[in-house]
């Protein structure tokens, strides 16, 4: 990569070099998913692209959490297809509070990524690549062992392979959550949980790079479809149940696409040994690692810019 944006001059560089040039080859869109509700996909035209990348959010994020790494892929000659995942920005929601995260089952998460994958090869016969972070990690995964070769490569950041229950063993956590739905809280916080606050606190988040902690909080704060902050008891029960599916006899091994996968070492948001069983077992995958917290397109510059050059390089 010829011009990074540095945590320097951070705010200025997002706003005056990346943000004009991504908002320029920016197209909104409602798509109808599975169920006939609505999914905000976001496409960028390259200049002279020579592949399409489809990027799956994270739990509680947006489309706009992703600026930077819009731009760099945009630059460096790849559309970029980002959506919403359902129940979070202004994608459908099966909730009205907007600082509640809820899913009936990963697999609504899935079926809304077939959609999405449907649209971006829609009349292109550009090489299609994926770059997952997080819960979209766990969705990705689920979605390769369901249609193996549809991507040409795929990029896991931090999978959430297994998700931490912060000290609390899942199988107490599961029967918490299985007891609260049993009691008709499906669709309930999380009584360890709370509402968006209002302002997010930098040492409390999962990046390790205060410059692009700040930029995203000034986006959150200021609009109410991007504040998702806590989780349901469904949403909770479906994301440790997520393992089993991911991690099942057979399955893992029926991904057939090249797959990188960045393991951020002082991860604390998802497991790390379930994300190394699952990166042993895949037929073509390939592990870095990221001297930084969860989020790895978070970190502070020397951590990923080089990683950024790393992704580029097996993209290529």
């Amino acid at each position: 990569m010829e011009k990074f944006i540095c945590e320097a001059n951070y705010l200025q560089d997002m706003q005056n070099v990346a943000l004009p040039y991504i908002t320029e080859r920016r197209t909104d869109e409602q798509v109808s998913s599975f169920d006939s509700n609505p999914i905000h996909i976001a496409s960028f035209k390259a200049d002279e692209p020579h592949g399409t990348v489809v990027v799956v959010h994270g739990y509680t994020e947006s489309i706009e959490k992703y600026h930077e790494v819009i731009y760099y892929l945009l630059v460096s000659g790849y559309n970029v297809i980002i959506y919403e995942q359902r129940g979070h920005g202004t994608s459908y929601r099966a909730v009205e509070d907007k600082t509640l995260t809820h899913i009936d089952s990963f697999d609504e998460y899935v079926l809304d990524l077939e959609t999405v994958v449907k649209h971006a090869k829609e009349g292109s016969e550009l090489p299609t690549y994926l770059l997952a972070h997080s819960m979209g990690g766990a969705v990705a995964a689920l979605y390769l062992e369901k249609h193996p070769d549809d991507f040409a490569k795929a990029v896991l950041l931090s999978p959430m392979i297994a998700p931490s229950t912060n000290g609390v063993p899942a199988g107490i956590t599961k029967l918490i959550a299985r007891a609260a739905i049993l009691f008709g809280k499906s669709k309930k916080r999380v009584f360890v949980m709370q509402p968006y606050p209002g302002k997010e606190h930098f040492e409390d988040s999962c990046a390790s790079s205060q410059a692009r902690f700040d930029y995203y909080e000034a986006i959150k704060s200021t609009h109410e479809d991007f504040q998702n902050y806590s989780a349901s008891y469904r949403w909770l029960l479906e994301s440790l149940k997520v393992t089993k599916k991911i991690l099942k006899k057979g399955e893992v091994e029926k991904i057939t696409s090249p797959v990188l996968m960045v393991q951020a070492t002082d991860d604390t948001t998802v497991l790390l040994v379930p994300q190394n069983e699952f990166a042993k077992r895949l037929p073509n995958g390939k592990v870095i690692y990221a001297l930084c917290k969860h989020e790895t397109f978070r970190a502070h510059d020397e951590v990923w810019h080089k990683l950024l050059d790393d992704i580029l390089e097996f993209l290529a």
